[in-house]
């Protein structure tokens, strides 16, 4: 299999492994992908390199058996309180005599830029190019062919923890895995997500996990600001543990019962009770109230919404979104999660998965949000080796190679998310690029009403194939 890549998705609970082709009109074919249960993987940190490397192996060792390839090179996503954006600003002095500004000043001041050093302790995964000014004045698009004597421009440089990459370089190492390319986990995500007109007006994309609330902005087709938020869907699942909720029992009841805020709760649902069994003799069985459930995850929601408020004010950019917030992530299949976004941001907001780039055929077995970064990944990395060209991240198109689709095997099967994390503060950097302070940095499918319909016999069947036989509602009884 000619000119494929490889992804690996790095979460708190799981990792996903997937494969990428070219379409002939260019498009990313998902051709398979794989997901396993993961720990020792938290804040996006390798806390256990045994089992992070055995978790690796395993899905992408699967990946590899199932379509007859090896990963030589694989695309890894990197997120956590150690990926920090900052900014730097360098010029030139125009060579020409008239001073028309020609493709060799701009290449000369991208040269110099891409020479700037990272400070201790960071490495840089990636610029961009945010604005370039002619004798001190602003111009929009390319300066070519503008006339002035010094050329300016400031770049954003995202950041990530060198000790942080070394660990998970030493996991893939271990799992006998290619070179790998690190990609910012919300870029990826974006690649995808996004479509073409919101990353020209100004969107914000919003990954929901499970360990973090990833965050990236896009305006003028250029990424313009990347945070991340450690607290995600797994702190929502710590919080309902508190109503003595049987922790086996927590994500189902959250993702198919639990709702983002009471204006989502469906009318008939608003003074019901859902019932926990225990299996226990000597226990009662529990019971919560579609409110009283809502109430808690309602509460932590508010905690993360202040934090991806305060990040895109923090941007510059909060004032310049028309395009308002896309979800994806997880955690975005929660119910009603879209609609106290919208009421505590301010700003129109949508439930996204891959389409953008993406092939049609392959989204009909792989249109999981869970599955956004894996298929931004690969993306990304056809881009950056050469398959195909980005419309916003890089000055300069790469030559685009076709290659046959093939036939997709069946899609993956997916694993509830993983532990909750607690946020921490700024990270700045003491030398290089002068950093801007950064805020405090995929549970299965979303809620679904039970059935109601085909008399109780039928619904009560039903109802126990779908969410089993421990959680129950008062429409059963």
């Amino acid at each position: 299999m000619d000119n494929y890549l490889i992804s690996v998705d790095l979460g708190g609970s799981k990792v996903t492994a997937a494969l990428g082709l070219l379409s002939h009109q260019g498009e990313t074919i998902l051709v398979d992908a794989v997901t396993q249960p993961m720990s020792g993987f938290n804040k996006g940190e390798v806390s256990n390199i045994e089992h992070v490397t055995t978790a690796i192996r395993s899905a992408v060792s699967e990946l590899e058996r199932r379509n007859e390839v090896k990963a030589d090179e694989v695309w890894v996503s990197v997120s956590g309180k150690h990926i920090v954006c900052a900014d730097n600003s360098g010029f030139v002095f125009v060579g020409g005599v008239d001073g028309e500004i020609t493709e060799k000043d701009v290449e000369k001041l991208h040269e110099n830029m891409n020479n700037v050093q990272a400070p201790e302790g960071k490495v840089i995964l990636t610029r961009y190019p945010q604005n370039y000014k002619v004798d001190s004045n602003e111009t929009l698009g390319s300066p070519v062919g503008r006339f002035g004597h010094r050329l300016e421009t400031k770049f954003s440089f995202i950041l990530a923890g060198k000790s942080v990459l070394d660990r998970i370089t030493k996991a893939l190492e271990r799992a006998k895995l290619g070179t790998p390319h690190f990609v910012c986990g919300a870029i990826a995500s974006a690649a995808v997500v996004a479509t073409e007109q919101e990353k020209e007006s100004g969107v914000a994309v919003i990954d929901f996990g499970a360990d973090a609330t990833d965050l990236c902005i896009i305006h003028n087709n250029i990424v313009r600001y990347v945070a991340s938020i450690p607290m995600g869907s797994s702190a929502i699942n710590k919080d309902i543990s508190t109503a003595a909720i049987p922790q086996g029992k927590i994500e189902m009841l959250k993702t198919r019962c639990g709702y983002a805020t009471a204006s989502a709760i469906p009318a008939d649902k608003l003074n019901k009770a859902v019932r926990i069994n225990t299996h226990l003799p000597s226990q009662k069985s529990k019971e919560i109230t579609y409110r009283d459930l809502t109430t808690i995850i309602y509460a932590r929601m508010l905690d993360i919404i202040e934090y991806v408020n305060a990040e895109i004010k923090a941007s510059g950019f909060h004032n310049r979104l028309p395009g308002g917030i896309v979800l994806t992530g997880g955690g975005s299949q929660l119910g009603g999660i879209e609609v106290i976004f919208k009421e505590h941001t301010g700003y129109d907001v949508r439930l996204g998965s891959a389409e953008c780039n993406i092939s049609g055929e392959s989204m009909k077995g792989y249109s999981q949000p869970e599955l956004a970064t894996a298929i931004g990944l690969l993306s990304i990395g056809m881009e950056e080796s050469g398959l195909i060209s980005s419309d916003y991240s890089r000055p300069e198109p790469t030559q685009k190679v076709v290659v046959e689709p093939p036939v997709k095997p069946e899609g993956p099967a997916t694993t509830p998310e993983g532990p909750t994390t607690t946020p921490e503060g700024p990270a700045t950097t003491p030398e290089g690029p002068t950093t801007t302070p950064n805020g405090p940095t995929t549970p299965p499918d979303g809620p679904t009403d039970p059935p109601t319909s085909w008399g109780k016999k039928f619904s009560r069947w039903l109802h126990d194939r779908v969410f089993g036989p421990d959680v129950e509602d008062d429409d059963y009884r």
